[in-house]
C-alpha cells in the first residue's frame, strides 16, 4: 500500500517484522524494532551490516529489457498509451537530479480491484487501491497482480476494474494481432 516512505525504512520494517531482527536506532526513522526480549544483545544487526544491507538493495538494477523488433516495440508502446495503460503505468519518471527511470509506473495508488476481491485496507487506502507495480522486468515477475491471481500478463490486465475498468475494456476491443503486439511489448518491458 506505498506505507513505507523509505527503502532505509522498508529495509527496518522487514526485518523486524518478518526476520524478528532488532535494528539500530538512526535519526529519522521510525520504522523496525530497537528492543526485544529474547536474550540476544540488541540491536541484532549491527549498523554497517544494516548500512550493508540497504547499500546492497538501492545497487540492485532492474533486469534487462528483452529483445524486440523496433517498429514492434514502437507499435506496442503506442497501443500502451491509446488503451490508457500509461495513465497509471507511466513509462518514465526522473529522479531529483533529472536522471530518467523507465520503470512504467506513477507509485500511486489507485483504485483497480474488483468489488469483493481480497484487498487489504492500510491507513488511509481502501482495500481496493494498489500501488502501481513498476512493469520493467515484467515478463520475469509472474505471478501477477498483488495476489498473484494472474498467471500471465493477459489475465493481470483482465484483472483490472475500478479506475483500469476503461483500460481493460480498451484492451479487450483490440484485435488479436493488436493483443500480440502489446503483450509482446509488456513481455520486453
Amino acid at each position: 500500500k506505498a506505507n513505507v516512505p523509505s527503502l532505509e525504512e522498508f529495509a527496518r520494517d522487514a526485518l523486524s517484522g518478518e526476520l524478528g531482527i532488532t535494528v539500530p536506532a538512526r535519526a529519522g526513522l521510525t520504522f523496525g524494532k530497537q528492543r526485544d526480549d529474547d536474550g540476544v544483545s540488541d540491536p541484532e544487526i549491527k549498523d554497517a551490516d544494516y548500512d550493508a544491507l540497504v547499500f546492497f538493495m538501492k545497487s540492485l538494477a532492474p533486469p534487462p529489457r528483452k529483445p524486440i523488433d523496433s517498429a514492434r516495440a514502437a507499435a506496442g508502446a503506442a497501443l500502451f498509451a491509446r488503451i490508457g495503460c500509461q495513465r497509471c503505468h507511466v513509462p518514465e519518471l526522473r529522479t531529483a537530479d533529472g536522471t530518467p527511470v523507465p520503470l512504467y509506473s506513477d507509485l500511486l495508488l489507485h483504485d483497480v480491484m474488483a468489488v469483493g476481491a481480497l484487498g487489504v485496507p492500510s491507513g488511509a487506502a481502501s482495500g481496493r487501491e494498489l500501488r502501481t507495480p513498476p512493469l520493467w522486468g515484467l515478463s520475469g515477475s509472474a505471478p501477477y497482480m498483488h495476489d498473484g491471481r494472474a498467471a500471465t500478463i493477459e489475465q493481470a490486465i483482465e484483472r483490472h476494474d475500478g479506475e483500469g475498468r476503461a483500460a481493460r475494456a480498451a484492451f479487450r476491443e483490440l484485435d488479436s494481432a493488436a493483443r500480440a503486439t502489446l503483450l509482446e511489448f509488456l513481455g520486453s518491458l
